[in-house]
């Protein structure tokens, strides 16, 4: 009976790098040899892949506290721990934005305020995507986009979820 060397799977990006502290993100790991990956491990937690092919696997986070974990790749031929970490992001706040009112053609820019918000993914006003730009983990500046008169929620998601910012967006004609 033949013996066959399996080289050691390697990863070479992680897609996306981080997920709620709920869990459930379904992660994407590529890069060689993961044909015969049987666990991926967040931190000290192992959830089982779905192998897609010898350069791709799936896997679903796990729930964890809040804060950053290495990635290990269990197959056949060993183990790889990944250079790309995984971060867990706990929920976001939108606790105010500025200024209150725009036009109905859009393109006010609004500062929105809150926590968690590093890993902000969209934001809509009144159910419209924005254009935004994150400029830390506390603010994120948004064009307002263009909507009929009236008054509009803004939420802002982000990979740990997504939070509405208490009051309105009005829009009025100038």
């Amino acid at each position: 009976m033949p013996f066959y060397y399996l080289p050691p799977p390697v990863v070479l990006a992680v897609s996306p790098s981080s997920g709620p502290v709920a869990g459930g993100a379904t992660v994407t790991l590529t890069g060689r040899g993961l044909d015969t990956a049987t666990s991926v491990a967040f931190g000290a937690t192992n959830v089982t892949p779905t192998v897609v092919s010898d350069s791709e696997l799936t896997v679903v986070s796990p729930a964890h506290a809040a804060g950053v974990v290495s990635l290990a790749v269990t197959a056949q031929g060993g183990t790889d721990t990944t250079s790309d970490p995984f971060r867990f992001v706990g929920p976001p706040t939108a606790t105010g934005f500025s200024p209150l009112t725009g036009l109905p053609a859009g393109g006010t820019l609004v500062g929105i305020t809150g926590t968690d918000l590093s890993t902000t993914t969209g934001v809509t006003f009144g159910g419209v995507p924005a254009t935004f730009a994150v400029l830390s983990a506390t603010q994120v500046a948004a064009i307002a986009p263009a909507h009929s008169l009236g008054a509009v929620s803004i939420t802002v998601i982000t990979t740990g979820g997504s939070a509405t910012a208490p009051g309105v967006f009005l829009y009025l004609l100038g």
